[in-house]
């Protein structure tokens, strides 16, 4: 005698549903992962084109940023003012960050007119994102040098660097945390300890 077993298919779409919702899922975490470096890219500031937004690392802020110790910063003063300059890489080295060089005066054809600019290479664009929570209302600058330093020019407006309360708190408002990899040499650049 044969008996006839039918099979409920509701389990089986069940458990079919469930692995398509996870394979979305993962897709979505992998796509969404780096907040987005590809709108990033399409939206990165030239030199013709900087960004001049007011929040520090604009609407979409990275979920982490390089520590200080890993960004050498040059210091620039573009302004009539005497001195601002190497109090704020005073100020900057005491908070952490490299500067290999002295501060000096700006002598590009930039012209700064608000807070500060912060000119950098694609590569260094973090570090430059880091550095605008320290002068906050600065320019970023992307602009095309081998260097591996991120360059601050002080305009007219720069009264001091942000203590550093002030750019944790913004900092965990923001939501961004600092990575806590060592910093790794590359070739060309001086791995003298900063004072």
């Amino acid at each position: 005698m044969a008996s006839t077993v039918t099979r409920r298919p509701l389990p089986a779409l069940i458990a079919l549903v469930a692995l398509l919702l996870l394979t979305a899922l993962v897709w979505w975490r992998v796509m969404n992962r780096d907040g987005g470096s590809s709108a990033d890219a399409k939206n990165c500031p030239t030199p013709s084109a900087a960004s001049t937004s007011s929040t520090p690392t604009g609407t979409a802020a990275p979920r982490t940023l390089p520590p200080q110790r890993t960004v050498d910063v040059l210091v620039l003063n573009a302004t009539t003012r005497n001195g601002i300059a190497g109090k704020a890489r005073t100020a900057l080295l005491a908070d952490g960050f490299r500067s290999t060089l002295r501060a000096n005066d700006d002598d590009s054809k930039n012209k700064v007119t608000g807070t500060a600019q912060i000119r950098y290479s694609a590569a260094n664009k973090p570090g430059a994102q880091l550095l605008q929570y320290y002068f906050p209302g600065a320019q970023l600058l992307q602009v095309s040098t081998p260097s591996e330093q991120v360059t601050v020019s002080l305009g007219p407006r720069y009264s001091a660097v942000q203590s550093q309360k002030a750019v944790t708190a913004r900092l965990a408002a923001d939501k961004v945390t600092l990575t806590t990899a060592a910093p790794t040499p590359t070739a060309g650049t001086s791995t003298t300890s900063r004072c």
